[in-house]
């Protein structure tokens, strides 16, 4: 697995990923084919314009695997899925919200969803100058699984998050605190 940069010529397998890992069944892909992949398609292009620096990914044989973005943030609290950079970036934050985190499923997406929480951490602290990282979960044991084992902290409060435009779900708030090391 190679760790990469994302840029606009990843935009359609991110896409890809993200209609394949959360919406293929019922409902779900009923609002995928009736709006939801136009939201994401501007999702990720805004991301990947206006804040590439928090874009990374996994790429294997050509093919990009797995994905992270991070946000700048000044605030620990649930950003709705959906969203736009220019609604929620802040230059002086000091915490790397996850913002957007897609894999591709079958063998290996534990290695693969580990290896992104590990370079999240080096992106957040030496590219976008973070302190702190957050990631909202809803209902993810995949991602849960990974966040437990590197001890980030679960919120004790539950919050509502919006998961899509009008939809809200109850998800609590994982954080984890970097450590400033000198050698890095």
């Amino acid at each position: 697995m190679d760790f990469v940069q994302l840029d606009q010529r990843h935009h359609d397998q991110l896409l890809i990923l993200e209609k394949d890992m959360y919406w293929t069944e019922g409902e779900w892909k009923k609002k995928w084919e009736n709006g939801a992949r136009q939201k994401f398609d501007d999702l990720i292009t805004d991301y990947l314009t206006n804040f590439p620096q928090g874009c990374f990914g996994l790429v294997e044989k050509g093919e990009l695997i797995g994905a992270i973005f991070l946000l700048k943030v000044s605030e620990l609290k649930p950003i709705p899925y959906v969203n736009k950079v220019a609604d929620h970036f802040s230059e002086t934050g000091d915490i790397a919200y996850v913002s957007f985190f897609v894999i591709k499923k079958g063998d290996g997406d534990e290695e693969i969803a580990q290896e992104l929480y590990d370079k999240a951490q080096d992106v957040a602290l030496l590219s976008i100058s973070c302190k702190k990282i957050a990631v909202v979960i809803n209902n993810s044991p995949l991602e849960e699984k990974i966040l437990i084992g590197n001890d980030y902290e679960r919120s004790v409060e539950e919050f509502q998050w919006e998961i899509y435009p009008g939809i809200m779900v109850p998800c609590h708030i994982y954080s984890y605190s970097l450590l400033m090391e000198e050698s890095k």
